[in-house]
Parts: C-alpha cells; structure tokens; sequence
C-alpha cells in the first residue's frame, strides 16, 4: 500500500494543534492554491465514528469526499478515513509532537487510486508530484496561522 508522510516544525503547542485540525471547517484556512472549499459539513469536534462531509473544486472537477474519524486522541493523534472518496482507499493520521521549538505535526496517508483513475501508475504520481504540493502547500498555511496568532 502506498503511505506518504510529511513533517513540519509549527510555533503552537500540540493541544492547538490538534483543535485547529479536529475542526474540518478548518480546512478553508489551509486549502491549497487552485483547491476551493465548496461545502464542509461536520462537527467541530472529532469523535470516532463521526463523520464528516466536503465539497471540493479543484479546476473544473468538482468532488464530494465523505470522511470518517477512526481516532482521536487528544493532543497526539487524529485519523480519518475515506468512506466515500475519489480513493479506493484513504486513511490520514495527523500526529502531533512535543518539539522544542512547539510541535512536530507529521500527516501519514496510505492510499491507494481506483484502477480507472491509474491504479500504481497513479498512485506514484499521487506520492511524488500531488501530494508533496498540497502538503506543502497546507504545511506552510498552517504555520502561517499560528505564527499569526503567537501561540
């Protein structure tokens, strides 16, 4: 199964950080240029077995992402699943470190693209070309706000 991971140091204690990031409408703040938020339904807390639903646009697709929190873990440990997705397969962990300089937040996804949408072709292009601009991309928002905010 194909997994990428992507850490960042961010100037905000880890109990900030997995409240800003257990709130889906969240997401807004740390979309990725070219990646708007349509719709978000869900509740601000997140809660195992809760779920949660996004409308995305990204160039002229629009797509509809229902998620499902598997864990929460205050302050450490966020997952969440894809349940109806454009992935045959989605499972994010948000993990969150105790760092001297504030905390070391990691995103671990194991994914895995329908074979209509390229299958291992595309799953390569998801792990080396897609995801390490929108993580970057969300990575570098969410130090932005935070440093914004002096926590």
């Amino acid at each position: 199964m194909p997994v990428y991971t992507r850490s960042t140091l961010v100037p905000a204690s880890a109990e900030d950080l997995y409240r800003f990031h257990e709130n889906p409408h969240n997401l807004r703040r740390i979309s990725p240029p070219g990646l708007t938020i349509l719709e978000i339904r869900a509740d601000e807390i997140a809660r195992p077995g809760a779920e949660f639903t996004l409308a995305v646009r990204q160039g002229p697709f629009t797509l509809h992402w229902t998620g499902r929190w598997e864990t929460a873990t205050a302050p450490r440990l966020l997952a969440d699943t894809g349940v109806k997705c454009p992935f045959a397969l989605w499972r994010h962990h948000h993990i969150f470190e105790p760092h001297a300089d504030g905390t070391r937040m990691t995103d671990r996804v194991e994914f895995r693209l329908p074979w209509h949408l390229g299958g291992p072709v595309g799953d390569l292009v998801c792990r080396w070309l897609v995801f390490p601009r929108m993580f970057a991309a969300r990575h570098a928002a969410t130090r932005a706000w935070f440093a914004s905010r002096g926590s």
